[in-house]
């Protein structure tokens, strides 16, 4: 007659060790992941300016300019309710995909949603009041590439830039598109287009893997002829080309 085996179970201290060593992991894992996460958006958001870039340029063999931007910088028109510019006339990059498509979809919708956007920027040093939360009616405006377009020539209080209620900026020879970045801070450009922004103050707003893969700053690619000189927009015409990849 055999005996019957000894009952084997995990002691109380052999179960604390492994959920410790499962936290541990976790503790690293996760980061990881999300940092990941991060990093495949931001090429995302690369990849895209890229490929928008490849349309703008089309856009202006065909139009000897690029497309008029609004003060807002947004893609897409601003809500009337917020003080912006008119659901068609705001409609910029929409330009690129009809009726000529010189790309198959223009409004590109950023990978970092915006939720929060700067008040006023420093030029000298590039801090920032606020930020504040993005009113309920300019969240979906803004949840594409901000996209500006600048005229030498142009006249008035924005200077450079070329405005689609402007008929008198007409050149259009140098475009800026933007992601908010990892931050979800979509800037308010203002300050960082005045004649007197220093590089300290832009280059604080450019993100910059190197601080961390989560930092503050936006994404930008430019493109066009940057003969900014002293005007408005003209410091940051003049450098952003260097941070762009």
């Amino acid at each position: 007659m055999s005996l019957p085996l000894p009952r084997r179970a995990f002691t109380l201290i052999e179960l604390l060790i492994v959920v410790a060593i499962i936290a541990i992991l976790a503790a690293i894992a996760v980061p990881n992941f999300l940092e990941a996460q991060t990093r495949a958006r931001v090429s995302r958001a690369q990849s895209d300016m890229r490929t928008m870039a490849t349309g703008l340029e089309s856009y202006r063999v065909d139009h000897n300019a690029y497309p008029k931007g609004n003060a807002f910088g947004l893609g897409v028109y601003f809500p009337a309710a917020s003080g912006g510019v008119g659901p068609v006339a705001g409609r910029v990059l929409e330009r690129l995909s009809t009726p000529i498509a010189y790309l198959s979809a223009s409004l590109l919708a950023d990978p970092f949603q915006p939720r929060e956007r700067t008040g006023v920027i420093n030029p000298s040093d590039g801090s920032i009041q606020g930020p504040f939360n993005l009113p309920a009616d300019q969240l979906e405006a803004a949840q594409y590439y901000k996209y500006y377009a600048g005229d030498p020539d142009a006249p008035g209080q924005f200077g450079l830039l070329a405005l689609v209620d402007r008929p008198e900026t007409t050149a259009r020879t140098w475009w800026i598109v933007n992601s908010v970045g990892p931050d979800q801070i979509y800037p308010n450009m203002g300050g960082l287009f005045r004649t007197d922004a220093t590089s300290a103050a832009i280059a604080n707003h450019v993100y910059d893997p190197t601080n961390g893969t989560i930092s503050f700053g936006s994404i930008f690619r430019m493109g066009g002829t940057t003969t900014a000189g002293d005007r408005y927009g003209g410091p940051f015409v003049s450098q952003i080309s260097q941070f762009q990849n």
